[in-house]
């Protein structure tokens, strides 16, 4: 009976918190939310009923004509372009000098850029979400969380992360989020809420309850209403399309609030409580993300656009947009008809008149054919139709421009001269810069909120990714890179960085032409071009060039394969015997690596008829910075071993081929000393 009186004020706790009395401001910008997205999707032609508080479709005229130039959706893809648009550096920095943290900091660098780049690149996706979300509302969130497979909950019954599960981080619609009313930041706030819609049948099975039937229909979250909305928007007349947008019973689905507590005297680890039907699923004494001694984080991550003094929601760069596109979309609702109106020229004819087509040598013209008998001699005159004043399309240009410069648009800054055709990719830089200029803090912001979400994503991954994982990223100069880890390697004593990457050029074309400016003058970098291929190969990727092949490309891509192989396969010799894949792999020794050619030879691991066509130097070059890297390493004594000797191998190679060479040259400027005998007399 205590349990049930106790989970009964919990839950009336949760329903108030989420009945927004907590935060007024919030309820007062929904409605602009709602504004700000029918703009974008094109339904400008609504007002704000100040009885209902609410938007509704302005009732038009169908001879009326309702033109929409969509500034704001330009500005958003604008914008958001040049918020995402950036290179950025992601660092993992130890907190403490010892090599061993050093280790772990390259560990966690490669796990979160595997992470971000794992499900093609689903995390991609929903930081362009964020950045969309932003620009419209002002505020929006990236939640970072503990989930299993296809997305099902992460936390047993005790409140505890399953061990085998992922770390998910996916955008949260503002609409779905709940905050305390005092506080400017998310981290001042006591408590955070979430509330989603979710399956019953999945509830049930998730927490093994049985729910009641959703009472509350008008409490139903605004998923259901943001669907329905947009799903019924046209920008014409404005007459919405009906249809079904949401399949799903309502009676299928229930409310699923989650409440983050931050930590207590009385809960020093934080407290989860999620409730669902009426009833509480989990109610734990620790936060998703756990509370360690450094501090503690929510699993929610604000970004913020516009802000604002003494409030935690800021504004939406849709909603400058507004005025700019309410002017415009009067102005080409007049100049519509106009051209229907009183700007068509006139015809005025003494007598009946017809129109006749021509077709004369190709040319298709229209005549105006009277009878000058019955109009007793006159012509027809065609007068012109009044036009609107120029005024007017000076000030939609206006309008436009301001949208324009609100977005950063470098289009503004190349109104002017043209750049010379000999113009170098950094002049375009330098117009990207100036149109940028008034965004730099907009976009900092941004990858600051990004890398609180890659902090906390490294924290989950410490305590859920317990068992060896295999991850697979991009390694330096484009080349794979695969190794094994667990949770124990990053020690937890890390902290990640983000920066907007800094340098001489941004641009593509910026950064091809200092390419090709340092290579022409010699730079400190190309002077060993002719000397490494390995750095010629990685110059052709970042030029662009990926599909250029040389000689060498081959015997790079095979030497780089060759380092996968060895560095990522677990009992080597028997799976590629197996797979029959070769490799000349002898033992270090110092045996003499004669019988090459010989599959019999003990000092052959396994035989490979490839391994004679090899350019041995170029091999030996990737091999060696394979030897001298850091992921090297990390491999076991027996696989350091083989690595090694592969190496060595190549070097005796090379080393007989140079002997080779120089007792040939040897001999041959012997043969150029020795006088030629006189052929024998006859």
């Amino acid at each position: 009976m205590a349990k049930k009186q106790k989970d009964d004020e919990l839950i009336h706790e949760v329903d108030e918190f989420f009945s927004h009395k907590l935060d007024p401001t919030r309820t007062i910008l929904e409605r602009t939310w709602f504004r700000n997205i029918l703009y974008l999707m094109g339904e400008q032609w609504i007002d704000f009923n100040i009885s209902g508080q609410r938007f509704v479709r302005r009732k038009m005229d169908s001879n009326i004509p309702t033109p929409v130039s969509n500034i704001i959706r330009d500005y958003v893809r604008s914008t958001a372009a040049l918020i995402l648009n950036k290179d950025f550096r992601m660092s993992v920095w130890p907190n403490t000098d010892e090599q061993s943290d050093r280790d772990a900091a390259k560990i966690g660098e490669d796990v979160l850029r595997y992470l971000d780049s794992k499900d093609d690149g689903d995390f991609l996706n929903e930081r362009e979400k964020a950045a969309i979300w932003m620009l419209v509302a002002g505020t929006t969130f990236m939640r970072t969380f503990p989930a299993m497979d296809k997305g099902a909950f992460g936390f047993d019954k005790n409140g505890n992360p399953i061990k085998t599960g992922d770390v998910v981080r996916e955008h949260i619609l503002p609409f779905n989020v709940v905050v305390d009313h005092y506080g400017e930041k998310l981290s001042q706030k006591t408590r955070v809420g979430i509330q989603s819609l979710k399956p019953k049948e999945w509830v049930e099975d998730s927490f093994k309850l049985t729910l009641n039937d959703e009472t509350n229909s008008a409490e139903i979250d605004y998923q259901r209403r943001l669907m329905t909305l947009v799903g019924n928007v046209s920008p014409w007349k404005g007459a919405g399309i009906e249809a079904q947008i949401l399949t799903t019973p309502k009676q299928d689905l229930v409310i699923f609030k989650e409440i983050e507590y931050q930590p207590t005297k009385e809960y020093p680890n934080g407290r989860y409580v999620i409730s669902a039907g009426g009833k509480i699923a989990l109610d734990v004494d620790r936060m998703p993300i756990k509370a360690n001694k450094y501090g503690w984080d929510y699993s929610l991550t604000a970004f913020h656009y516009n802000y604002v003094p003494g409030r935690f929601w800021a504004d939406g760069g849709v909603s400058d947009q507004i005025s700019p596109q309410n002017s415009i979309n009067k102005i080409d609702q007049a100049l519509e008809m106009n051209r229907l109106g009183i700007g068509r020229p006139r015809v005025i004819t003494p007598g009946d008149i017809e129109l006749k087509r021509l077709n004369k040598d190709g040319q298709s013209v229209i005549l105006l054919q009277y009878d000058a008998m019955e109009a007793g001699g006159l012509q027809p005159k065609i007068e012109g139709g009044t036009p609107l004043p120029q005024q007017v399309l000076a000030e939609r240009a206006i309008h436009q421009g301001v949208s324009q410069d609100a977005a950063g648009n470098p289009k503004n800054v190349l109104t002017g001269e043209a750049p010379s055709a000999r113009a170098s990719g950094v002049l375009v830089d330098e117009l990207q810069e100036a149109a940028e200029e008034s965004h730099v803090q907009d976009i900092v912001r941004f990858y600051r909120s990004l890398q609180a979400v890659e902090r906390k994503t490294l924290l989950l991954v410490s305590e859920v990714f317990t068992e060896n994982r295999m991850i697979k990223i991009e390694g330096k100069g484009t080349l794979p890179k695969i190794k094994m880890f667990k949770s124990s390697d990053l020690r937890g004593n890390t902290d990640v960085r983000i920066s907007v990457a800094s340098g001489i050029a941004s641009t593509d074309a910026g950064k091809v032409n200092m390419v090709m400016r340092m290579i022409e003058s010699g730079g400190f970098l190309f002077s060993e071009l002719g000397r490494d291929p390995a750095l010629q190969n990685q110059l052709l990727r970042r030029l662009g060039l990926d599909d250029f092949n040389r000689d060498s490309s081959v015997d790079i891509d095979r030497a780089c394969e060759e380092n996968s192989r060895i560095a990522n396969t677990e009992n080597f010799g028997t799976l590629i015997k197996e797979e029959g894949y070769g490799y000349k792999l002898m033992l270090v020794d110092g045996t003499d690596p004669g019988g090459l050619d010989d599959p019999e030879n003990e000092n052959v691991l396994v035989y490979d008829p490839l391994f004679k066509h090899d350019n041995h130097a170029i091999h030996y070059a990737i091999h060696r910075q394979f030897l001298l890297g850091d992921e090297f390493k990390s491999l076991d004594e027996k696989t350091q071993t083989v690595a090694i000797s592969h190496a060595e191998l190549h070097q005796a190679v090379m080393r007989q081929e140079q002997e080779a060479a120089m007792q040939a040259q040897i001999m041959a400027e012997q043969a150029k000393r020795t006088p030629t005998q006189a052929p024998p007399a006859t």
